[in-house]
C-alpha cells in the first residue's frame, strides 16, 4: 500500500503505541514522529487522524518527562479540535 497509505500509518502508530506500552519509549519515538509527520504531509494539520498521532506523540513525550513538549501538542491537538469541531 506504501509508506503513506492510511492503513500503514495506523500499523504504525500501533507499533509506535505498543512499544510506549511495553516501556520502549526510546523505540516508540521515531514510529511516532513518522506517523504524525506524514500525516501532516498527506492529510493536512487539522485532520482527526492527525490530531490523533499530536496527541499520541504528547503521551510519549510525558512518558519521556519532556513535560514542555508534551503541554505543546496537547494544546495544539486541542486547538485543532476546537477548530475543525467547534463546540460539539
Amino acid at each position: 500500500l506504501g509508506d503513506r497509505h492510511e492503513n500503514t500509518l495506523i500499523a504504525i502508530s500501533n507499533l509506535g503505541s505498543f512499544l510506549q506500552d511495553k516501556g520502549d519509549l526510546d523505540g516508540a519515538e521515531p514510529l511516532l514522529r513518522e506517523a504524525l509527520e506524514a500525516r501532516r504531509e498527506t492529510l493536512g494539520d487539522r485532520h482527526p487522524n492527525t490530531l490523533t498521532s499530536i496527541n499520541n506523540l504528547g503521551l510519549l513525550l510525558k512518558d519521556q518527562g519532556d513535560l514542555d513538549g508534551a503541554e505543546a501538542l496537547y494544546r495544539e491537538a486541542m486547538e485543532g479540535h476546537r477548530e475543525t469541531l467547534g463546540d460539539r
